[in-house]
């Protein structure tokens, strides 16, 4: 098993063997596939330095950075659906950060708010309960669920595509009704997201990747 560029899979095999064969055996060993990925992308990954043109992720795919030197101090950032245009005085690379950062923070409030509103509407348990939800940028965890019924998501998943985060959101919704990881969890889970399986398998690959 090897990485591409862009850290994607790919498996070198004898010339006799079949895609379905193949395809069969990464099912049988899909743990080991999964570390592998993750400590392989781990080691390929590079920090970002928050230069014109650098990619970065917003709900599941990349976006340029747009630099332009503006005439404040204070770095702002938009948008455009095709690029991140970030205005930024001195064009400094830690104010750009903290920028985007702030940015992503307000993205993620408005997206995860709509996100869990929706997913809480299919979950029988929920009723009428008002659901409290907080956000902290985490390295550790996606989500957690309190006994007091306080949902924490991790501000990284706004660079997630949509269908990864709404598995994380149905995942701690599910713990308002069963607080452990029960049969009775999972037959919960099953009704909100019949896809968690891959959706989990997904986050576990590339969730390094919305960390940085």
């Amino acid at each position: 098993m090897e990485l591409d560029e862009q850290g994607g899979l790919v498996i070198v095999a004898p010339r006799h063997w079949t895609k379905a064969y193949i395809n069969a055996t990464l099912a049988q060993n899909l743990p080991r596939v999964e570390r592998f990925l993750i400590t392989a992308r781990k080691r390929q990954l590079q920090p970002l330095l928050y230069t014109d043109g650098e990619l970065h992720l917003y709900l599941g795919k990349r976006y340029p950075l747009v630099i332009n030197r503006g005439s404040g101090l204070k770095s702002s950032v938009v948008f455009s659906g095709d690029n991140f245009r970030v205005e930024n005085g001195e064009h400094d690379p830690e104010r750009i950060r903290a920028a985007l950062q702030n940015w992503y923070l307000e993205q993620a409030r408005k997206v995860f708010s709509a996100r869990l509103q929706e997913i809480a509407n299919r979950a029988d348990w929920v009723d009428d309960r008002s659901i409290q939800m907080k956000l902290r940028r985490m390295k550790r965890t996606w989500g957690n669920c309190s006994s007091k019924g306080v949902i924490k998501l991790n501000t990284h998943l706004i660079k997630a595509p949509l269908p990864v985060l709404d598995a994380v959101i149905a995942h701690e919704l599910c713990h308002l009704q069963e607080m452990n990881h029960s049969r009775a969890f999972y037959v919960l889970l099953e009704q909100l997201n019949p896809n968690w399986r891959q959706d989990r398998t997904r986050l576990r690959s590339e969730g390094n990747l919305y960390l940085l």
